[in-house]
């Protein structure tokens, strides 16, 4: 498992929100480390519709998730412009961030953040770390970690292996 700084923000992509809600463990998410989550106040307006947008308004309404606004930062401003142009606009916005605030990256989209988060220092964590950290202390049992990979799969989304003993083995 990996441990992580306890006084960074988790800056949460998109891809990581997604699969929690396919994997029906949403509230789960915000549990499973005790650092304060946070999404990008341009991705959570560009990227939710819906029913799953009112559920991260709820997270949002408990300050179990926080709005992260970098409008007035412009060192990460002129990062996320400058990495726009080969990411996405979550990958970017969150990796600017982490670039400059040393803090930690919540992405499952390893193609485009791995190398930028290693060459920067960046801590980083995948959906997959969140579901080993929840098994880890006992928030899910082995076969709640195999449902939920399970459902993310059958909802259309990709995860590295087709069950928690599989990805343990792999790690």
């Amino acid at each position: 498992m990996k441990s992580i700084d306890k006084k960074k923000k988790i800056i949460v992509d998109a891809d990581v929100i997604i699969h929690f809600s396919k994997g029906e463990r949403l509230f789960l998410l915000t549990q499973i480390f005790s650092n304060q989550l946070y999404i990008v106040k341009d991705v959570f307006l560009e990227v939710f519709k819906g029913p799953l947008r009112m559920e991260i308004e709820n997270l949002l309404k408990m300050s179990l998730l926080k709005e992260l606004d970098f409008s007035s930062d412009m060192e990460v401003i002129m990062e996320y412009a400058r990495l726009k142009k080969k990411f996405g606009p979550g990958e970017s916005a969150c990796m600017a961030y982490c670039k400059f605030h040393r803090d930690v990256l919540a992405s499952s989209n390893l193609k485009d953040i791995k190398q930028y988060c290693e060459e920067n220092e960046i801590a980083y964590l995948t959906t997959m770390d969140f579901i080993e950290a929840a098994f880890e202390t006992g928030l899910l049992t082995e076969k709640e970690c195999d449902i939920f990979i399970n459902n993310v799969i059958t909802r259309g989304s990709k995860m590295p292996n087709k069950t928690f003993a599989e990805y343990r083995k792999s790690h």
